[in-house]
This record gives C-alpha cells, structure tokens and sequence, in this order.
C-alpha cells in the first residue's frame, strides 16, 4: 500500500506539470496571420519586375540658320532663324518673306543640280509688284532696282550661305534665276534681264 501511494503521487505531479507547458500545434496546421498582413519573402522582393522605361522619342529641337538681307555692293546684314525638319531652299526665302515683309512667292519649286540652284519668283511676288504698303523701316527701300537688287542678292547671299558645308566656298554654288516658262528673268520696268544660261549676277544684268 505504501509503494502505490507513492507512485500515484509521482504519476499526479507529472500530469500537473505537463498542464503547465503550452500546446503544441497540431500536425498539418499553419500558423494564421493577422487580416491585412501581407508577407513577402526576400527572394520576392528581389525579383519584382521594375517599372518600365520611357519609351517616347524625344521631340527635335529646333535649329538655327542665318538670313543675309543686303545687297553685294552694299553688304549684308545677318538675321538668325529657328526652324524644326529639313532645311530647305524654301523654307530660307519663306525666311526672308517673313522677316522684311517681301512678297517671295515662287512660281514652282527650287530646282538643285550640280553646282548650283535654280529660283523662280511668280509674277505676284514684291520682285514684279513692289515693296509692301506700309514698309518695314529696316528693310524700307525707295525705288524699284533698289528693291529688286536686295531681293535677288538677299536669296542668292542666303541660298549661298545656307547650303555650303563647312570650309567650302559659298560664291562656288551658282544661283540661277528664270520666269515661268523657263524664260530669262525680265524686269521691264527696270530694262533689265538677266540671260537663262548664266548663273545670276546683279552686275551681269544686259540692258533691253
């Protein structure tokens, strides 16, 4: 009797101290998280993809090209123009239109060839009609060949000077100008013309 009383007061202390010790999860059960908790592990967070790049092609900026307003006798003043694209002859003489008020409207479109470029003013533009009413002060002229020299040597300088490549000679690259019809330039009023076959000169004008 004294043997079982012992062992049953062993075999309660065991059972009372297990009491004590917190339950173990049971097999196949997953620790819950708290709602809204999101989990990443490292290896996650390091393969993310990133956001991707900017894939737009940046606007051409503009560019800077100089006008030449003058005559060759007199000298020439210098104007810079911004323009966007391709340079163009048109786009230099629809310049010098813009900035002195000068109607330069061309009958057809410039013509390049070896060695030079052929310009065709139509008959409404300052070159056959005149200056504009009212004039630009800077660009005010007080007759007719005055008029008719700037413009001719204005396109010619500019022309010139806009499509020589660095170190080359702007005179070398001949400007030709003609009427519609490929007829010799004429300015009537004036009793000059200037011959189809010869690159323009305002000194080479032939009297009629």
């Amino acid at each position: 009797m004294k043997k079982l009383a012992i062992l049953f007061a062993l075999t309660l202390c065991v059972a009372l101290a297990g009491c004590d010790q917190p339950a173990p999860p049971q097999g196949g059960e997953s620790t819950q998280i708290p709602s809204g908790t999101v989990s990443t592990s490292p290896t996650e967070e390091a393969t993310e993809p990133a956001p991707p790049a900017d894939q737009s092609t940046p606007t051409e900026g503009e560019q800077t090209v100089t006008l030449y307003i003058g005559t060759k006798a007199g000298g020439f003043t210098e104007y810079p123009m911004t323009y966007e694209g391709e340079l163009t002859p048109e786009l230099l003489i629809q310049g010098i239109a813009d900035l002195t008020g000068w109607n330069l409207t061309l009958a057809e479109p410039v013509t390049s060839g070896k060695g030079g470029m052929s310009v065709c003013l139509s008959n409404e533009s300052a070159l056959f009609t005149g200056p504009p009413d009212p004039q630009k002060d800077e660009f005010h002229v007080y007759d007719a060949e005055q008029l008719a020299e700037m413009i001719l040597d204005s396109i010619q300088k500019t022309l010139q000077e806009g499509f020589t490549l660095e170190g080359g000679d702007p005179d070398a690259l001949d400007i030709w100008y003609y009427m519609e019809g490929e007829q010799p330039l004429e300015l009537p009023a004036l009793g000059l013309f200037w011959p189809i076959d010869q690159p323009y000169q305002w000194e080479g004008a032939e009297s009629k």
